[in-house]
């Protein structure tokens, strides 16, 4: 062992940094490599009251495996071994039974309690402690570990904050060597060392053939008077501002989105780009005409306008502060006006049920045209899908900006809802179908049965197809000719993606209205100004 690590530098290192990692608090560790080299980090609360007289020495006052649990001793009476002032945060448990043993460190239920902690792990000795935000993302504050324990220092902050009480992170390091301190080149010490925050004794001594190093005392974190505001601090919660017009220079106004007399009709306006976020995670989100929804929080917007989505600004106040800044990043200035459906449905209280924007109106569409076919028919036009394809129909929606790989993933969700699934099976009965026939071929044949020739509308869903057929990794394969027509069809170009998704959108619009007026007696009402 050289000098520096029987005098336990790394461990003075620790105490200097208040055990303090990268926002990590190690409340307890008891791992020992070898009987000559022992550690021991434990922790307790003190009271703001005891805490003068705490700080004074090196006395833990709690003890390990003995911290303030409730004991009936030889007179019957119920007692405990805690002090007043002093209180445990880990507890040391041990459990001896017919045929095994087991020993764990648990946390305070008052701090699980505290923060409503979701606890996760293979057992008592390798578990975590989760925080559930706002938005349901869990966020990491308590590793257990057999010989270790680390706790966010966040969270510590907080708790002892809003308790007025201090953190004692206590410690014991001793190191054994069978050097001499003359050959270690160390003199004998019993010194006291004492800081704003910790206060400790570094003991060194000769022992019989050994010499001995010693580091036992304490390191405080204080709460944080100056903290006005914690997590369940509901009234004290941030709001963001947002762009909701001009002054009379011409800058632009931010306003708070917190509710307020005057800005009840207040409106600011995003990119659709503010949506990607939401139609990407359709299993945790869901986006329609009228807001976006997951188990967190719902937001009323206006998704029936194909170039921005406008917002009245105190809906955003409803939203929890980190999807605040999510939408802060897409804000733009005024575009003026909100949808007349939006304005009917929201402002004057007369349910419209047609959203306006293709994508949406197409989704709608879709839905009532397998309604109205299976009750004509018996049997559903399009068959429906696996429940864990279900997001597939949810996520739809127009690409955002001209990206080709949210056109291709549009493209390939339009076809898998449309011609993928096409029932053949139903379509073909009674029918001349050939072997080799796929969808289109079957559809065609059925018409033709009901007299109808629809060669505009054949041709669409051929050419769809081939394009879908085309895509290749977010692209288009050079090889496939039937690829290259397609995209000749719909002059599909680098920068007009959303155009031609728009156009397929609305397409998809017509085959249904055509099949709808050619085919059910029992009509919906048809809109076709799309």
């Amino acid at each position: 062992m050289d000098r520096e690590t029987f005098l336990l530098s790394d461990k003075i290192k620790l105490i200097e940094t208040s055990f303090i990692k990268e926002g990590w608090v190690t409340a307890y560790d008891s791992y020992q490599p070898n009987i000559d080299d022992q550690n021991l980090v434990y922790c307790c609360l003190v009271d703001s009251e005891r805490i003068e007289k705490y700080r004074l020495d090196t006395d833990w006052v709690i003890q390990y495996g003995s911290e303030g649990k409730p004991t009936i001793w030889g007179d019957g009476k119920y007692q405990t071994n805690g002090e007043k002032g002093i209180e445990p945060f880990l507890f040391f448990k041990q459990f001896n039974f017919s045929g095994g043993h087991e020993s764990y460190v648990d946390i305070s239920e008052e701090f699980v309690l505290y923060f409503n902690l979701y606890e996760r792990g293979e057992n008592k000795q390798n578990r975590k402690f989760y925080f559930i935000d706002e938005v349901g993302d869990l966020d990491e504050v308590i590793v257990v570990e057999p010989k270790k324990i680390k706790v966010k220092l966040k969270y510590i902050i907080e708790y002892i904050s809003i308790r007025n009480m201090y953190f004692s992170i206590c410690f014991d390091f001793m190191r054994l060597d069978t050097k001499s301190l003359i050959e270690l080149n160390v003199e004998p010490l019993d010194k006291d060392c004492q800081t704003e925050n910790s206060f400790y004794n570094c003991y060194i001594r000769s022992i019989i053939g050994k010499s001995q190093s010693w580091v036992r005392g304490k390191v405080l974190l204080n709460p944080d008077k100056s903290k006005k505001s914690y997590n369940f601090d509901y009234e004290n919660q941030p709001y963001e501002k947002f762009i909701t017009g001009y002054d009379k220079d011409g800058n632009e106004i931010l306003e708070e989105c917190k509710k307020n007399d005057k800005n009840h009709f207040v409106l600011t306006y995003f990119k659709k780009e503010v949506l990607d976020k939401y139609y990407n995670d359709p299993v945790k989100y869901k986006v329609d005409s009228w807001r976006v929804s997951s188990h967190f929080f719902s937001l009323k917007i206006d998704n029936n306008v194909e170039k921005f989505v406008p917002v009245f600004l105190i809906e955003l106040g409803m939203l929890p502060y980190k999807e605040q800044l999510h939408w802060k990043q897409y804000n733009i200035s005024p575009q003026g006006g909100i949808s007349s459906t939006y304005y009917k449905t929201m402002i004057e209280g007369s349910w419209v049920e047609n959203p306006e924007t293709p994508d949406l109106f197409f989704k709608y569409k879709y839905e009532q045209f397998n309604l109205s076919w299976e009750k004509e028919y018996g049997w559903k036009f399009y068959k429906p899908l696996a429940k864990q394809d279900e997001h597939i129909f949810t996520s739809l929606h127009l690409p955002t900006s001209n990206n080709v790989k949210s056109f291709c993933e549009q493209v390939l969700s339009l076809t898998k809802l449309t011609i993928d699934r096409l029932n053949e099976k139903e379509l073909e009965k009674n029918h001349l179908a050939k072997d080799g026939d796929k969808g289109i071929s079957k559809l065609e044949l059925f018409l033709k049965s009901k007299d109808i020739e629809i060669p505009e509308m054949i041709l669409f869903l051929r050419t769809l197809w081939d394009l879908r057929s085309g895509l290749l990794s977010h692209s288009f394969s050079n090889t496939n000719k039937a690829c290259k027509k397609a995209i000749e069809y719909f002059n599909l170009r680098d920068d007009n993606y959303v155009e031609v998704a728009t156009e397929i959108f609305i397409k998809s619009i017509f085959t249904l209205n055509t099949l709808e007026n050619r085919l059910l007696n029992n009509k919906t009402q048809t809109v076709s100004n799309i």
